[in-house]
């Protein structure tokens, strides 16, 4: 359509044998219709230039030209080169090519298939509680009125190691699973419950948490002051984490790939590395571990060197090295 609109008003009447005339008032509406297209078909002879350099497949006794040169009758004002419709073999393919496609709509053609949805899993065993919504976290906790608060030290143990007890999905459905050490203060248990509570859906979802409140008190003292004096006043509580420890739980009438976006927000967000999970792909995580060690035929593993202090290791690494065998620090 684009190339037969570029055409002269000549070279139309030329080709389609309409007046010159009537061309030019059509010209801006003028689209070959399938009967002409089928007629510039037929009039196709094979014997002729089959890369459409010429016009005498459409004008018998027109002679093939090339770049500069006349054709016919230098008087003749169509028959000049610059106004000739073929001038060399590159734009006449392409104009060739677009001229003789089929004249197909532009619109999308709908078509009939077949679809093969997979059964949506069964949740008729889940049970919604009263509250599905996380509670509120209390930024300080409850001391007795004649109990001053007690001061704490860091007790980076806390943080170290594995989680052994808070490492499992108690509703077997969708959660966030810390993969190392950390500190959670109030902040970060608001933004979980904010971001939770607005993104999922409290009618068929819930979520539950798996950490306690801020216990642990950390002490700060105030910028500029002399050391000594003292340990300072507290400052804010924390709760310490550990690498596997659930950090909330989230479950109901939902599929893994609607709890995810959310879930990956908290995630994301969190002051330690933390990722999110199901419970099959806590299975499957397992048993893959299990399988790498079952296939391992490498006889000098790290609990083999370290338990026989092969190297000298004993003299440079950890003492939580020799206890989890560096996956932990």
């Amino acid at each position: 359509m684009l190339a037969a609109r570029r055409l002269t008003s000549r070279s139309r009447s030329v080709l389609f044998g309409q007046p010159e005339g009537l061309v030019r008032q059509t010209c801006q509406q003028w689209v070959p219709s399938p009967t002409t297209m089928v007629q510039l078909l037929e009039s196709y002879d094979s014997e002729k230039d089959s890369s459409l350099l010429s016009l005498d497949w459409v004008c018998p006794g027109r002679k093939e030209i090339s770049s500069g040169e006349v054709e016919g009758d230098a008087e003749t004002e169509d028959l000049k080169p610059k106004e000739t419709l073929f001038v060399d073999k590159k734009k006449a393919e392409m104009l060739g090519t677009r001229l003789l496609r089929p004249a197909y709509s532009s619109l999308i053609i709908q078509v009939a298939g077949l679809k093969n949805f997979a059964v949506p899993p069964s949740y008729d065993h889940v049970r919604l509680p009263e509250k599905p919504k996380l509670t509120f976290m209390e930024k300080v906790p409850t001391y007795a009125s004649n109990l001053k608060p007690p001061k704490m030290k860091k007790r980076l143990i806390l943080m170290r190691g594995p989680e052994n007890i808070h490492n499992q999905l108690i509703h077997e459905q969708y959660g966030i699973v810390a993969l190392c050490g950390g500190r959670l203060r109030a902040g970060h248990m608001e933004m979980i419950r904010m971001t939770v509570n607005r993104k999922m859906d409290a009618s068929r979802m819930f979520a539950v948490w798996r950490v306690d409140a801020p216990w642990q008190p950390l002490t700060r003292k105030g910028q500029g002051k002399r050391m000594g004096g003292g340990k300072g006043a507290i400052d804010h509580y924390v709760t310490p984490i550990k690498a596997g420890r659930i950090i909330v739980e989230v479950g109901g009438n939902c599929e893994y790939e609607e709890v995810l976006p959310f879930l990956r927000e908290v995630a994301e967000k969190l002051p330690f590395k933390a990722k999110v999970t199901s419970f099959e792909r806590m299975k499957e995580e397992k048993a893959e571990e299990e399988r790498l060690a079952a296939a391992n035929i490498n006889p000098y593993t790290v609990q083999y060197v370290i338990k026989n202090d092969m190297g000298g290791c004993h003299d440079w690494i950890s003492k939580y090295d020799k206890k989890w065998f560096f996956k932990h620090v």
